[in-house]
């Protein structure tokens, strides 16, 4: 396992590349299908290019027992062939196609004997292994060699100058650091939750086979676009909106606004103010605010940042619409990383699954159960128990797969589900023609924070909080026309 990752990790690192505007190459291709033992990862130059064809044999060792010799190269393990000879099959096919280069990269480094033949610029066998008079090691190895691989010296000398043997390369945590780095360098995230993003794709396009395992850069920037790898912007001027709820924090750029409403939350115990002190003296503050921050710039955004409850993140949507033309930067903590969102990110293709169940014939309100971190039906069983007959619906909302607390990829996600979410609640409400919709959240704040953008002209909205004891209480209303 340890070594097909090692081998997708190089693969993405090298599949970066053809992001580079002037990079030589057009394509590459994962476990290419005609290259023998060399097809881990291949890259093909443009028409024109100066270089060679590329092809790669990965080799991960988990421990560094041992080092690369030059008999080491011609072992064999039962009947099967030496890495040397895969090598040679591999090249002698290829070579066929026009200039190629076969490359063995592995962390294992080269002992002093072959090492001291290595090109430390370009990974080479030195012009001393072909021209030095052959004595001690090198006549050994080179004699061995021809035997071995049952070729010429000609042949032998052609192959040589074709090899590349990048070894000692780095570690598993280095590759990881390397491709963070070529990440950056290309605009996109970086971190664990972005490299198990393309890591998984790369399993995914050996699986499928065929095509799908052929990248050039257009197909490249239109994965890196859907699946949300893409940084934020982040050039865009802000003016920084702070509210305080569940804990008080500093960040590095001073804001515009500051809401503390610390005195009226406890996270230890889940209080949160009542349904009064909300509409009487926070609703207030926040439309305050929203007026106060009504002159910034057009293209600006607001930097929201809070510890705040999921209904507030969405009262604050509610309270800055996307029609009204306001956009949000926040920041979200995804899988040990926290990065960017902005609710004008462009929607991915995910897919939002909504499940109605039909309540109490007579009844007049909506549940909307916006579930997509985790599966809240426990809980929402037992309140439904507790509020018999008080509901003409219940409408479930799920994405496409299962919900866990890495559903939601990127702000591309977000906003995808955030519209989708409304869409689903609009028709539900129409076809049950329910008058207050109840709002149940168990998704990451940015999410609940695009949504709350987007419930225009829904009418009353209730949202809901999680108790200290397990259940749902209502927390606040939202005024949505």
């Amino acid at each position: 396992m340890e070594g097909d990752r090692y081998q997708h990790l190089y693969s993405w690192y090298v599949l970066l590349s053809l992001l580079d505007e002037d990079s030589p190459f057009a394509s590459a291709f994962i476990e290419h299908p005609d290259a023998g033992a060399a097809d881990d990862v291949t890259l093909h130059p443009r028409p024109g290019a100066a270089v060679a064809q590329q092809y790669v044999q990965v080799k991960w060792h988990v421990d560094h027992r041992d080092l690369y010799t030059m008999e080491r190269l011609t072992e064999t393990v039962g009947r099967g062939r030496s890495l040397l000879q895969k090598l040679f099959t591999a090249w002698r096919t290829l070579r066929e196609q026009g200039p190629v280069e076969v490359w063995l990269v592995s962390n294992w480094p080269a002992a002093p004997e072959l090492g001291r033949y290595l090109q430390g610029r370009d990974w080479r066998l030195t012009e001393d292994f072909f021209v030095e008079t052959p004595t001690g090691a090198l006549k050994t190895a080179r004699a061995r060699w021809l035997e071995h691989l049952e070729v010429e010296w000609v042949v032998l000398r052609v192959f040589c100058a074709d090899l590349r043997l990048r070894l000692g390369f780095a570690s598993m945590a280095e590759l990881e650091e390397r491709v963070d780095e070529r990440m950056r360098m290309h605009g996109l995230r970086q971190g664990p939750e972005p490299r198990a993003i393309a890591l998984d794709a790369i399993r995914e396009w050996i699986e499928v086979g065929g095509d799908a395992k052929r990248l050039d850069q257009a197909k490249l920037q239109a994965f890196i676009r859907d699946c949300g790898l893409l940084a934020p912007r982040t050039d865009t001027s802000g003016v920084g909106l702070w509210i305080h709820g569940w804990a008080k924090r500093k960040w590095r750029e001073s804001p515009a606004v500051e809401l503390d409403w610390t005195s009226h939350f406890d996270r230890d115990t889940r209080t949160v103010p009542t349904e009064a002190v909300w509409r009487e003296h926070l609703l207030p503050e926040l439309r305050e605010a929203r007026r106060r921050l009504s002159s910034r710039p057009a293209e600006a955004v607001i930097d929201f940042r809070g510890k705040v409850p999921l209904s507030v993140s969405l009262a604050v949507g509610a309270c800055f619409p996307e029609v009204a033309g306001d956009r949000f930067r926040v920041e979200q903590p995804t899988r040990g990383e926290t990065v960017l969102w902005r609710s004008d990110a462009k929607p991915t293709q995910r897919q939002l699954h909504g499940t109605e169940r039909e309540g109490a014939p007579d009844a007049k309100d909506l549940l909307v159960v916006f579930q997509l971190t985790g599966d809240a039906k426990p809980d929402v069983e037992r309140f439904l128990a507790s509020h018999p007959q008080r509901f003409r619906v219940i409408l479930v909302l799920e994405p496409d797969g299962v919900a866990h607390d890495g559903a939601v990829g990127s702000d591309g996600d977000a906003v995808a589900f955030a519209v989708l979410a409304r869409e689903l609640i609009r028709q539900a409400r129409v076809r049950w023609r329910t008058a207050t919709t109840h709002l149940i959240p168990y998704a990451p704040a940015g999410s609940c924070l695009f949504l709350g953008q987007r419930l225009n002209a829904m009418g009353p909205v209730v949202a809901y909080e999680r108790a200290a004891a397990g259940g749902y209480v209502p927390f606040l209303t939202v005024e949505t026309g």
